[in-house]
């Protein structure tokens, strides 16, 4: 335990101030594994290839300030705001496997929905594993005393909490990322983000 490395979330969240809808991951990958300095910098993760199809907007740029520029003016169309529920966390070991991530403290997601008070919908990008977003999300709720169970079954997995004085639909979809591939297609992937977001 001594070895494990403890980070700090670099970004917090993105979104437009009319946001409709959050989504929540983990935490981000090692910083070896960076393409640009924003979410999803992984370029093995779908995220982004599958938001460019949701909006139907091509992607240009694959690295630097210009990849987040276009990436933010993705999230900024499609009235979206993007986090992680780990704001610090332990990676026991030096690599971007979920299982790896010990959660210290929470992003504080009722902050983000005061802030944004639009967003009527969060979507989990994971919910496999010991280590995911869905089970951080209800080890977060569980410490403001809200009482919440995800019901079991196939993804989508869809139900409610009362979060920042109004009812949030709750969503957990299948990952992005290049290891849950293989689980279901590109064109599954898309047609799902998409009815959730649009």
């Amino acid at each position: 335990m001594s070895d494990a490395l403890q980070e700090d979330h670099p970004w917090n969240w993105y979104g437009p101030d009319d946001s409709q809808t959050l989504i929540a991951g983990t935490f981000p990958p090692t910083r070896n594994n960076w393409s640009f300095d924003f979410f999803y910098p992984n370029k093995t993760n779908f995220f982004w290839r599958v938001m460019s199809a949701v909006a139907n907007k091509p992607l240009q740029f694959i690295k630097g300030e210009e990849a987040v520029a276009e990436r933010k003016a993705l999230l900024d169309s499609l009235k979206l705001t993007v986090t992680d529920m780990g704001k610090t966390i332990r990676r026991l070991q030096n690599n971007s496997l979920d299982e790896n991530l010990e959660a210290i403290t929470f992003m504080d997601i009722q902050h983000i929905l005061q802030q944004k008070p639009g967003i009527n919908k969060i979507i989990f990008t994971s919910s496999s594993g010991k280590s995911n977003a869905a089970k951080w999300f209800q080890k977060y709720i569980t410490l403001l005393h809200i009482p919440h169970k995800f019901p079991k079954g196939n993804k989508p997995v869809k139900s409610q909490v009362t979060l920042a004085g109004r009812k949030i639909e709750l969503v957990i979809l299948y990952s992005p990322s290049a290891r849950a591939a293989n689980r279901i297609s590109f064109e599954r992937l898309v047609e799902l983000y998409k009815t959730e977001l649009l």
